[in-house]
This record gives C-alpha cells, sequence and structure tokens, in this order.
C-alpha cells in the first residue's frame, strides 16, 4: 500500500511538472523546422534564400507577448531573408497590446521582405481587420491581401509571391491565380489556411504556406474544412511544397499546452 502511494505521489509530481513545462517552457520556447525546397524554377539570385514562416501568433494576453519576444528572437537567429506570416495575429482582447506587438515585430530582421496575409481571426469586424492590417504594416508587413508582388534578390528575375483573403472561395481561388502565378517564375503562394491546396496543384505554383488547421473547427465555412491537409509538410507531384503550420500559439485548444509553438524555415536550393 504504501508503494502505490508513493507511485501515485511520483506520477502526480511528474504530472505538475509538466503541466508547468508546457505553460511556462513549451508556449514561450518555439519549435524550429527546416525543409530543403529544391527547384529547378528557384532562380539563380534566390539560390540559398531563407524564408521563415510562422503563423497564429493569437496575442491576448502578457504572457503573449513574451512568447512573441522569443519567436522574434528565434527568426533572427535564422538569417532569414524573407518571413511570411500566415495570419490570426490579435485575439479581440489583445488588441490593447497593439503598440508592444509593434515594438515586437519591428525587431524582426529580413534582408529581402516581410509579406503577411489576414486569418479567420484578424477579418471577425471590420474595425479589428484594420487594426491588424495598422499593426503590421506598422511593424513592416505588407499585407497582400487578394495580391501579388514581385520580390527581387539584386538580379531582374525575382520570385512571384500571391496573397490571398481567408474568405476566398475556391471559384475565386481559381481566378485568382489565372490572374496572378507567373508562368516564367517560382510562385510562393501565402494563405491563412490550407483549404484549396488542391486548387494550387493545378497551378504552377511551387510553395504554398497556410497558417495552423483544426480542421473544421478552424474554419468560418464548415463547407470548407481543412481537416484534409493538417500540419506538417504535403508533397505533391515533385511541383508543390505544401506547409501547414503547427501555429505559434495554440491558446485556445484542449491539448493546446502539450504542444510548442512552431516556427518553419525554408532554404531554397535550385536544382
Amino acid at each position: 500500500m504504501k508503494k502505490l502511494l508513493t507511485l501515485t505521489a511520483a506520477l502526480g509530481i511528474l504530472a505538475i511538472g509538466f503541466y508547468f513545462y508546457f505553460i511556462n517552457v513549451g508556449r514561450i520556447r518555439p519549435n524550429e523546422n527546416e525543409t530543403f525546397v529544391i527547384s529547378s524554377e528557384i532562380p539563380p539570385a534566390f539560390n540559398g534564400v531563407r524564408i521563415v514562416h510562422i503563423s497564429d501568433l493569437l496575442i491576448r494576453n502578457e504572457a503573449s507577448l513574451a512568447l512573441l519576444e522569443n519567436v522574434v528572437a528565434a527568426i533572427n537567429e535564422l538569417d532569414p531573408d524573407l518571413v511570411a506570416f500566415t495570419g490570426n495575429l490579435f485575439l479581440p482582447e489583445g488588441l490593447m497590446f497593439e503598440e508592444q506587438v509593434i515594438e515586437l515585430l519591428s525587431g524582426i530582421e529580413a534582408n529581402l521582405s516581410q509579406l503577411a496575409v489576414f486569418g479567420y481571426h484578424d477579418v471577425i469586424s471590420a474595425s479589428h481587420q484594420e487594426r491588424t492590417n495598422d499593426v503590421l504594416a506598422a511593424a513592416g508587413f505588407l499585407v497582400l491581401n487578394n495580391e501579388s508582388i514581385e520580390i527581387f534578390n539584386q538580379a531582374p528575375q525575382g520570385i512571384q509571391v500571391m496573397g490571398v483573403a481567408p474568405t476566398l472561395t475556391r471559384d475565386s481561388l481559381f481566378a485568382f491565380l489565372d490572374g496572378h502565378v507567373r508562368e516564367d517564375r517560382f510562385n510562393l503562394l501565402l494563405m491563412s489556411v490550407p483549404t484549396f491546396s488542391a486548387v494550387s496543384v493545378e497551378q504552377p505554383v511551387h510553395l504554398q504556406l497556410s497558417g495552423h488547421c483544426l480542421g473544421e473547427r478552424d474554419t468560418a465555412d464548415l463547407r470548407q474544412p481543412c481537416a484534409q491537409f493538417y500540419n506538417g509538410i504535403y508533397q505533391f507531384a515533385d511541383a508543390l511544397t505544401v506547409n501547414v503550420s503547427a501555429g505559434a500559439a495554440r491558446f485556445t485548444t484542449t491539448f493546446g499546452m502539450t504542444q510548442r509553438p512552431s516556427i518553419d524555415s525554408f532554404l531554397l536550393i535550385r536544382e
């Protein structure tokens, strides 16, 4: 009986220890994942360029700010050329920290560009979207809201980067890609959710970066669940690489405390 009580106490101590680790350490120290993207479509000037992908910061309190500070430090340690943020910056209660978030995000040191798209949490209202856009812009991010831009690296041939709104329908995405994909460029697509990844396969999109997916619970339109492409890397026909971010903050999920925040790094290698 005494041994049983000792074992029970030990298991209880371990459980409490794991709880405090994931609350106070796991959420604060981001996990870094690296992927090589190898393609003959990568321009010579972009051989060796590093893209860092972050998503779903979901700022809501001071603990979120501590996480963001560590995320920015981890990004800069990777010496990124391009930083891509795929949406969901604030929860409604986190908008009171706008100035602090601007200061922290302004510390990102990207050699070429910092780009972003909106997530569903960013467009819950017109005022929330406007304030989120203002924060990202003040921090040096260009928000691509159904827009595209060519990024250059001291050479005439760049890469095409496209960003789409979370409310875009399947048919609208087809039309958007028809008008923005460049046949003669390496094409990078930024989306807040990976719902329509299969659409990208039908276009010469080479790399798609998407935000965290919780399946049907994480999309505003249940007819468009992203559960088909959950979290991680998906490869399509040796042409399209899709990354679904695990997210930098998971405060709203049941098991969020047991999963570390994540940032993803992509090294472009010309084949």
